[in-house]
């Protein structure tokens, strides 16, 4: 039986292995970190969840659906839209047909021009009606721009909602991932399961980890190389694992180094602030925007209020998405987020005060939280055949940099295994540690 080795043990490393696994294939997932996730892992902190990488999750993706069991993490949505703050004013701006209770705040908020609202319910109804997206590519702000909303909605709502999805409040981002994430938020819901972001992560390896398919604390440090075909990788202890295909679903940078493929490696960093307190700063299940210019905090979620398991009973959680690069310090760092925050809440007299009462429980710093995704640079992203025989790539890379495109290119590369697997004659060749 052919055997497949699966370098990396993030979202699509763990959806091709259960791609394989589906199909009767045997595979082992190897992976250099103590846990399976990647990017999409939490741990617990004297009784908080504290997610690392992506923060929600789109219940609308059409990959996720296929795979994850949305019923068994528990999982609870925020509202739509949001709460935009700028010079001590907040409003709400919302979806009247999806979020009815807040249509009479969000028709009275005066922070965004009449115009603009019914252009966004004009961008519902077209982006529902059109598939695929055939429009050209542009970034996000000339898209924008281009559909007639003014200045004013562009930089109190556009800028810090996307930017924080995308982590470019610059909009240069292309258009068409724009357009993709404005489907799925109209289509579904933004989402968290009940034991944080990398329990969804635990739900694909579980079945792997059941048969013992899932190897951790193994780093491959290079690939082996059988007369030009890709025969497995060898790892940082000396051990060679061989294999009739090999899949790297690392990293784009760890791809471009193992594979020397060209990969994009140009990224976007995230920085989160976590500040824990008995009291929440605010009520519902809203994000807040931060509309300032050139801010150091993007958005604030009050977490505990969607999932109150994200902190201990009689505690709260409040999750503060960065812009651009912060401080290295992190007491300097802690300084200015809370100067902008008193800001953003300023006159709430009872946020203000469970603010000052917040102690700083931790400080997420992701380096390389996304690639960048620039007008089109779809057509130059790799393939999900690594360019060499038994070589394949299964990363964000090869799609779009979302959970999305993380498990869709984890499918698409053990869809490729299998078809050149077809018609392999079965042998003894099992994966397994080799200590020459």
């Amino acid at each position: 039986m052919p055997q497949v080795l699966i370098i990396g043990a993030g979202l699509a490393g763990l959806t091709c292995a259960r791609v394989l696994q589906q199909h009767g294939v045997p595979c082992t997932l190897i992976d250099a970190a103590p846990a399976v996730g990647g990017r999409v892992r939490s741990t617990r902190r004297d009784g908080f969840i504290i997610d690392h990488g992506f923060q929600v999750l789109f219940d609308s993706y059409p990959t996720v659906r296929r795979y994850v069991d949305l019923a068994a993490l528990g999982i609870s949505a925020f509202d739509p839209g949001a709460v935009i703050s700028i010079a001590g004013r907040r409003a709400v701006v919302s979806d009247p047909f999806r979020d009815p209770a807040a249509a009479p705040a969000a028709a009275l908020n005066t922070m965004v021009p009449l115009a603009d609202k019914l252009r966004v319910l004009w961008l519902v109804w077209r982006l529902r009606s059109t598939e695929p997206d055939d429009e050209p590519d542009e970034s996000t702000l000339d898209y924008l721009v281009r559909s007639g909303f003014s200045v004013t909605m562009i930089d109190r709502f556009f800028r810090p909602f996307y930017g924080g999805i995308f982590l470019d409040r610059s909009l240069s981002t292309s258009a068409r991932r724009f357009r993709a994430i404005f489907r799925a938020l109209v289509a579904g819901r933004a989402v968290l399961p009940a034991q944080g972001i990398g329990q969804l992560s635990e739900q694909l390896a579980a079945p792997l980890a059941a048969r013992d398919a899932v190897m951790l604390g193994c780093a491959a440090v290079g690939l082996l190389d059988d007369a030009g075909v890709v025969a497995g990788a060898r790892l940082a202890d000396g051990r060679l694992l061989r294999a009739d295909a090999t899949v790297l679903a690392v990293d784009a940078p760890a791809a471009a180094r193992l594979a020397g493929i060209a990969a994009p490696t140009a990224a976007w960093s995230a920085t989160t602030v976590l500040l824990a307190g008995a009291r929440r700063v605010y009520a519902g299940r809203k994000i807040v925007l931060n509309a300032a210019h050139d801010p150091l905090v993007n958005s604030v979620q009050q977490l505990t209020n969607v999932v109150p398991g994200y902190a201990p009973a009689g505690h709260h959680l409040l999750s503060v998405a960065l812009a651009g690069t912060p401080p290295p310090d992190d007491g300097a760092l802690e300084q200015a987020v809370r100067a902008e925050l008193r800001q953003i809440f300023a006159g709430d007299r009872a946020a203000l005060e469970a603010l000052a009462d917040t102690q700083l429980l931790g400080i997420v710093r992701i380096p390389f939280a996304q690639f960048r995704q620039p007008p089109g640079g779809a057509a130059r992203l790799p393939g999900n055949r690594g360019g060499r025989a038994g070589l394949y790539l299964a990363g964000e890379y090869t799609t779009h940099s979302s959970i999305e495109g993380a498990m869709l290119s984890g499918e698409r590369a053990a869809l490729a295994v299998l078809a050149d697997l077809r018609g392999h004659d079965p042998d003894q060749n099992r994966l397994s540690p080799d200590a020459t």
